[in-house]
C-alpha cells in the first residue's frame, strides 16, 4: 500500500477526535500561528512530543509529516483549551510515566539527549503490543483513575500510563493531520 493510501485510511482503526468548527478553527490558528509559544506543556516536552508525533507521522516525498504541519502547535494547544481539568491531571502524570518508562528503557535521565531510535522502540513496544496486552493497559488506567486524580498513583502501572499518553498523543496527531487544510486540499482529494 502507498503512502497516500495509508494517509487516506488513516484513522479509520483509530479513536480520533471529532473534526468540529471549532477545533478546526483551533487546528487554522495553530499553522497560521507564526509567534507560538507553548501553553500546556513546557518547551523540552514539546520538543520531545514533536519527535513522538513526527515517527506517528514520518515526512515523505509525497506528503509532509507532523513536523513540518506544526502539528504539535494544536496538540498542545488542543489539550489546554479543550481539555478538562480532570484530562489536564491524567495527561500530565501519564507524561511523567512516560518520561521514566523512557529513562527506563533507554538508560538516560534527561529529555534534551533523547534518541529517535530509542523514542521508535518504545512506541513499536507499545503500539505494536499484543491487543490483550494493550486492554490491560487499558483496564488499569481505567481502574486508576481516581487515585490519579488525589495523586496516590501507586496503583496504575507505568506502562498503563504511558501507553494512555502515547494513545492520546497519536489520536490528537493523526487528528490534527487530517485536519490539516494541506492535508485536506492536497491528500484527500486525490
Amino acid at each position: 500500500m502507498n503512502r497516500r493510501k495509508a494517509i487516506k485510511n488513516l484513522g479509520l482503526s483509530l479513536g480520533t477526535i471529532s473534526l468540529t468548527p471549532a477545533v478546526l478553527s483551533l487546528l487554522q490558528s495553530c499553522q497560521n500561528d507564526l509567534d507560538w509559544n507553548p501553553v500546556f506543556f513546557d518547551s523540552n516536552q514539546i520538543k520531545f512530543i514533536s519527535e513522538i508525533t513526527n515517527l506517528i507521522i514520518p515526512s515523505s516525498e509525497e506528503v509532509p509529516g507532523s513536523n513540518e504541519l506544526n502539528l504539535i502547535r494544536f496538540i498542545d494547544l488542543y489539550i489546554s483549551n479543550v481539555k478538562n481539568n480532570d484530562d489536564h491531571i491524567f495527561i500530565q502524570s501519564s507524561l511523567v510515566s512516560f518520561i521514566e518508562n523512557y529513562y527506563i528503557k533507554s538508560k538516560k535521565n534527561s529529555l534534551i539527549n533523547y534518541e529517535i531510535e530509542e523514542l521508535d522502540e518504545i512506541l513499536k513496544y507499545f503500539f505494536k503490543s499484543d491487543v490483550l496486552k494493550q486492554e490491560l493497559w487499558v483496564s488499569d488506567f481505567n481502574n486508576s483513575k481516581n487515585s490519579i486524580l488525589d495523586g496516590s498513583i501507586e496503583s496504575s502501572s507505568n506502562d498503563a500510563l504511558s501507553f494512555y499518553f502515547l494513545k492520546t498523543i497519536r489520536d490528537l496527531t493523526i487528528t490534527a493531520f487530517k485536519g490539516s487544510e494541506y492535508i485536506g486540499k492536497n491528500t484527500f482529494s486525490l
